[in-house]
């Protein structure tokens, strides 16, 4: 009897084991199917799906997944088109010159809601001549004596260097650095060396340096001509010879050969040459990796190398993810694939790098910036990694490719970003107190309550710099974030469930607002910011933000304080303009596009008062769907369907011209009739 009960209970065990057995074989198989083929969603796709969408990454759990479109668009001197994402600036002037030709029945070139810029004038930053280049232009492309620099011109500009780019971009050693340079110099009297490092530095302090010397001519042409001598493409030669000796250095690049195409990118950027600085970071992003940059680096290996290498791996990838969300395209360097850890910023480390930069308090050393500018990147795309693909998900659930369509998918998105934006959120309460810039009124650091900036009277130069880049960079990429929820949408009814929707676009006017003022105030008292070409370029997106604000809401009751900012925005705006055009040419153009809108608040408001209303969310929907009501009762008949998209709202609104154009190619301030032969070249027919 007691062997019988030992059986049958060994007879059990060997059960439970082979149904063990079989479970781990049929989880082992479905791992290996799911490593076998490109993840196509956060889960894997069930096995029952057909082989097809297994392999076809846009497709989910059976649907093809509908990314938000973008536009294309001329943003350079020729009239060929780029692509730019929904997250871009470009999207968002088009959008708005969509809603601009409908509401003033006056269709726009897109190109005149864009400041005149080096990137609108030269082919190249190193041309030599405006307009597209012929053989002639190429081969006579060469410095003259009057480019090239002396010793002690050079001695000067890279002392610029120091105390301005190096506190922010710590990609270099300084002790090295400059025994590399005196290197250079082989004999008294003679030229230096040519080094492709030491020209892209001169390069970058050259544009940097110029933007301080006042630009000469008075008239308005001459202010908004960019020309040869424009700050932003200073140094243009030296850059152009570094690029030359790049060239050499494609088969076996080194750390200096990465240092330079960064240092490339920013001055590209700098230059307003953002699909050159775009594909520069990509081949930065392939020699890092040729580098093994994106690993941790050899236990072997001195800390003060591992920490150089840690930092220039971590700011390529702030760089390339800060441009790719700025264009709205897509990330290239994969966080998946790296395993290299964050740099350190301890006092230690600070005194090792061989910076003359002191170390400030117990917890900030002049690394610090470097790691919380790091974590305020990753922070930010994560935020806009995940809401875009929440806004795919939706748009393939209501099979769209936009979101203004539908009132109840755009705050569904909204919602979601509400929760995402926790990511950032938590790093402004996580920054040092060494690195916030304190405000009076009681006013808090990194937020939007419009209280002025109380500077610290001893603090050096480079640390003011650092805490105010940091948080005109927080307040940019939470605009950004915000921005895609200005809707100019004329939805009836819809203002009730589209809460969060305003709240967000309320958002984004808030944190353009405290840039302009954080702008406004400090190149006011000082010159912390004069000469920063990003700076700039902040100023001209969080301007289009509040111009983008004015025209979707006319009578919300902000609208004071945007139209305030506006006014604040131009005095930014002719701050630069005395040192380079684009800015002066943004002065034109703000001044246009808020004249636009000044008209339809007028219009709005029926009698040109603006009625005074409850500042509530529900109110501003209302506000928001009378005011677009307005619009449609002036004899438009193409203002029916919501926030269109750029080209389909362009070709409803000439729909009774016979005309079919694109977005990219018609965007005039000037009316245009039928039969005009000035303008019919810059249209793209439609061929039926």
């Amino acid at each position: 009897m007691l062997l019988a009960v030992e059986v049958k209970r060994l007879r059990s065990q060997i059960h439970d084991l082979e149904q063990q057995l079989q479970r781990q074989d049929r989880s082992l198989n479905n791992t290996a199917t799911s490593l076998a083929s490109p993840p196509v969603s956060f889960a894997a796709s069930p096995a029952s799906a057909p082989p097809d969408t297994r392999l076809d990454r846009r497709k989910e759990q059976g649907r093809l997944k509908r990314y938000w479109e973008g536009i294309y668009t001329s943003t350079a001197q020729s009239l060929q088109t780029q692509y730019y994402g929904p997250a871009s600036s470009f999207y968002f002037i088009g959008r708005m010159s969509s809603y601009l030709a409908t509401a003033l029945q006056q269709p726009h070139f897109d190109h005149h809601m864009q400041p005149n810029s080096a990137s609108k004038t030269f082919a190249t930053p190193t041309s030599p001549q405006r307009g597209p280049l012929d053989d002639a232009a190429v081969t006579a492309d060469r410095p003259t004596a009057a480019d090239t620099l002396t010793a002690t011109q050079e001695d000067y500009f890279l002392s610029l260097f120091w105390h301005s780019y190096h506190c922010v971009l710590q990609i270099l050693d300084e002790v090295e650095f400059k025994e590399h340079y005196k290197s250079l110099w082989v004999a008294p009297g003679k030229s230096r060396k040519p080094s492709a490092l030491v020209d892209m530095v001169l390069a970058l302090c050259m544009q940097y340096g110029v933007a301080f010397v006042p630009r000469s001519g008075t008239t308005l042409q001459t202010q908004v001509d960019v020309d040869g001598d424009d700050a932003t493409i200073a140094g243009r030669w030296l850059y152009r010879r570094s690029q030359t000796l790049l060239s050499a250095e494609l088969e076996s690049p080194s750390i200096i050969t990465l240092q330079c195409h960064v240092l490339a990118v920013l001055y590209l950027c700098n230059a307003s040459f953002q699909n050159m600085a775009h594909s520069t970071l990509a081949v930065a992003v392939r020699t890092a990796q040729i580098l093994g940059l994106h690993i941790e680096p050899p236990e072997s290996m001195p800390r003060k190398t591992k920490e150089l290498r840690k930092r220039l791996w971590w700011t390529l990838l702030t760089v390339e993810s800060k441009t790719c969300m700025k264009l709205g395209r897509p990330l290239s360097a994969q966080l998946s694939e790296a395993t290299c850890s964050l740099p350190a910023d301890d006092h230690e480390l600070a005194l090792l790098s061989g910076s003359s930069l002191a170390p400030f308090e117990d917890n900030v050393t002049w690394h610090t910036y470097n790691l919380q500018n790091t974590k305020l990147i990753l922070a930010a795309r994560t935020v806009y990694v995940e809401f875009h693909e929440k806004c795919a998900e939706v748009l393939a659930a209501i099979d769209g490719t936009r979101l203004y369509s539908d009132a109840q998918a755009l705050e569904t998105c909204a919602h979601f970003l509400s929760t995402g934006m926790e990511h950032l959120h938590s790093w402004r309460h996580s920054v040092p107190n060494g690195l916030r810039t304190t405000r009076k009124a009681s006013g808090a650091p990194f937020s939007t309550d419009k209280s002025p900036l109380d500077l610290e009277l001893y603090a050096p130069v480079w640390l003011q710099r650092q805490r105010l880049l940091l948080e005109l960079l927080y307040h940019n990429l939470s605009m950004n974030l915000y921005r895609p929820f200005i809707s100019f949408s004329t939805v009836p009814n819809s203002s009730s469930s589209l809460q969060r929707t305003h709240e967000h676009a309320n958002s984004c006017l808030d944190h353009a607002i405290a840039i302009t003022h954080i702008m406004h105030q400090m190149l006011k008292e000082g010159d912390t910011l004069r000469g920063w070409h990003e700076a700039f370029q902040w100023q001209w997106n969080a301007t289009l933000s509040l111009i983008g604000y004015i025209l979707a809401y006319p009578l919300a009751p902000s609208i004071s304080s945007a139209r305030q900012a506006i006014d604040s925005a131009i005095d930014v705006f002719e701050t630069f303009g005395r040192n380079f055009a684009i800015a002066a040419s943004a002065v034109n153009v703000t001044r246009d596009l808020i004249a636009k809108a000044d008209f339809l608040i007028y219009r709005a408001s029926g009698n040109g008062i603006i009625t005074p209303v409850t500042p509530s969310s529900s109110d501003f929907g209302v506000l928001q769907a009378n005011a677009s009501a307005d619009y449609e009762n002036h004899g438009s008949n193409a203002m029916c369907a919501p926030d269109m998209e750029p080209s389909g709202m362009f070709q409803n609104t000439l729909s009774g011209m016979d005309l079919a154009f694109t977005v990219d190619s018609f965007n005039s301030f000037e009316p245009v009739l039928p039969g005009s032969t000035n303008m019919s070249n810059l249209w793209n027919f439609s061929e039926d």
